[in-house]
């Protein structure tokens, strides 16, 4: 029973390198925006889904919200 377990790591590790995703080397980690830039995307996506929730709330209004005939 263990040496099916050796085998089975000793696959699934050399799968992983051949895929790239092997622990050598130290961890890359993803590349982010600036930090200074992140306050101001998360205000840009309020912003955005206030202004979209507004639009879909006001759909059935025409554009000085008079009644239409």
């Amino acid at each position: 029973m263990l040496k099916h377990y050796y085998r089975l790591v000793y696959w699934k590790r050399r799968i992983g390198r051949a895929l790239g995703s092997g622990r050598r080397g130290p961890r890359r980690r993803p590349p982010r925006l600036a930090p200074h830039l992140q306050p101001f995307l998360v205000f840009g996506a309020l912003v955005a889904i206030a202004v979209a929730a507004s639009a879909l709330a006001g759909a059935g209004y025409d554009d000085f919200g008079w009644a239409r005939p």
